[in-house]
């Protein structure tokens, strides 16, 4: 269990198991020694257990800052200053009381300057990691403190010291005031914690440091209560069931600095419901705290006198209004936050949609792409059709560029067809596609011109190279073994026509028929021979 509960990143055991020990034990043996030991001996065992127990808190926060992660130890370094800063006040106080029980005069009000500066400094620590607010929101949220704790104040002073002031010497006022220091300060420090730790914590988690140290603040505002009470009353004395109290708060906080401080450990669900009442109770608190201190103003009033009537009823009047304007307020921006809700999800949905469309028109692209590659390519053998010869060659007339035709048709292509079949003869045809491609340039075009003829286009060459290229063509055809399998014919040969483009006064048609007349007369000398025109 205490393996699961405690951070084993980097305390080591024999560390965790005695810090938790004495952090659960102490208050119990506590309680025990104050009810065993006399009456008369319970100051003096108070002054000794209350000093051991703040600094064996003060060593196990220690320690646990050490443990912490970079990102998370500036706040446990608040705690620990303030820690620091309580067990200087502690020793001071333990030991002025030592000093008075043999008989000397106490150092007085030195542990009361000091105790300013510890929940300042828990203050500090649990609203170190929360979400920044903006300067307006945190000055607004100091209002709500100054409010409330001024309200609080005010009643206390009125029912709880007023009464007690008016009977007392003057030598005990001052002592009296003093000890009000002590409520006045933690209520301060454990209502603004509260109030900044609701307003901007992450709502989708809670954390160890941040709960442990409001529960730490709380429990001394409680005990500072009691402690102020009983004083002004004179039933205070060292050793009262209230002192372990005040260490039981350090080892809250203590305790905090073993735990593991990873937000998953403390999951909070989701309840859109549950934060709409959270913040209208954060909101309307000061608000309800002075419509309070109204009513028992107006209750508590010996004379009623018109102008204080007035006073009181224009001020509740101002409150009802103010909160009927933040009601209003409150309606306008959750009207604003749904219609954000809603541009939102309308905003995803279009990029979705356009996405989709992206999509939908990468595949038309892509298909229109490959239909137009279909359109303009001989589906037998991937080389251009007759339509994209045709478009490529008006191109280059344009551009009056040198051209040279080489026309091929293969011979006896139908008894191949008639003796061996249609598919020997699609062979023979992807054969001599791949020969073509093989032979020619990367800036010639070979295609298909029409079942077994094939035309080759020569950019920037004379009669000469079309020639050269024509009779190294036939002769590779000439040599090449066709693969398709046994009882096909072993050699293929081509008879081969070529031509030139004459330039301006030449033109498309002319050409091609020049190169048939070519063709026609290399297959009237034997075939598998080149003639030129």
């Amino acid at each position: 269990m205490i393996e699961t509960v405690l951070d084993a990143r980097r305390l080591t055991p024999s560390f965790r198991r005695p810090a938790l020990g004495f952090l659960v034990l102490y208050t119990p043996l506590y309680y025990m020694l104050l009810f065993l030991v006399p009456a008369s001996l319970r100051g003096p065992a108070a002054d000794l257990l209350s000093p051991l127990g703040a600094a064996g808190a003060l060593w196990i926060l220690w320690k646990g800052m050490k443990s912490k992660e970079p990102g998370e130890r500036m706040r446990w370094r608040f705690f620990f200053i303030g820690t620091c800063f309580y067990n200087v006040v502690e020793f001071l106080w333990r030991g002025t009381d030592l000093l008075a029980w043999k008989g000397h005069s106490p150092i007085a009000s030195v542990y009361d300057l000091l105790y300013v500066f510890i929940p300042l400094c828990y203050f500090a620590g649990i609203t170190y990691s929360l979400n920044r607010p903006s300067r307006s929101a945190a000055l607004r949220v100091l209002f709500d403190l100054v409010i409330i704790v001024a309200v609080a104040c005010t009643l206390e002073w009125q029912f709880l010291l007023a009464p007690h002031l008016a009977g007392a010497a003057d030598s005990e006022k001052g002592a009296m005031m003093l000890s009000f220091l002590y409520p006045v300060m933690s209520a301060g420090g454990w209502i603004g914690s509260v109030l900044f730790y609701l307003r901007y914590r992450e709502h989708s988690r809670r954390n160890a440091g941040e709960l442990c140290g409001i529960g730490a603040v709380g429990v001394w505002t409680a005990v500072n209560h009691l402690y102020f009470i009983l004083n002004i009353e004179g039933h205070y004395a060292s050793g009262s069931w209230i002192d372990p109290l005040w260490t039981l708060g350090l080892h809250l906080l203590a305790l905090a600095s073993i735990l593991p401080d990873t937000p998953q450990n403390f999951p909070v669900p989701d309840r859109p419901k549950a934060k709409r009442i959270e913040h209208r109770l954060q909101t309307l608190l000061p608000y309800l705290a002075a419509s309070l201190l109204i009513c028992f103003v107006f209750f508590d009033a010996k004379e009623w006198r018109p102008l204080t009537i007035g006073m009181m009823v224009t001020t509740l009047l101002v409150l009802a209004r103010q909160v009927v304007a933040i009601l209003s307020y409150e309606k306008l921006l959750g009207v604003v936050s749904r219609s954000h809700e809603e541009l939102e999800r309308l905003h995803r949905e279009n990029l979705y949609h356009k996405e989709e469309l992206e999509r939908t028109i990468g595949q038309l692209n892509e298909l229109n792409a490959s239909r137009e590659a279909e359109a303009r390519t001989d589906f037998l053998t991937g080389l251009s059709n007759r339509r994209s010869i045709n478009e490529w060659l008006h191109k280059h007339a344009a551009a009056q560029r040198k051209l040279s035709v080489v026309l091929l048709d293969i011979d006896h292509f139908k008894k191949i067809n008639d003796t061996y079949g249609h598919d020997t003869g699609d062979v023979v045809l992807t054969e001599i596609s791949r020969v073509l491609r093989d032979t020619a340039g990367p800036a010639d075009l070979v295609g298909r011109f029409g079942g077994e003829e094939f035309i080759v286009l020569l950019p920037e060459a004379g009669i000469e190279q079309a020639a050269a290229f024509a009779e190294r063509l036939r002769q590779r055809i000439a040599g090449h073994s066709f693969q398709y399998g046994p009882g096909g014919p072993e050699r293929v040969t081509v008879s081969i026509g070529l031509t030139v483009w004459n330039g301006a006064k030449d033109d498309i048609p002319a050409m091609l028929k020049r190169a048939d007349r070519s063709l026609y007369m290399a297959k009237r000398q034997g075939r598998n021979t080149v003639v030129s025109m």
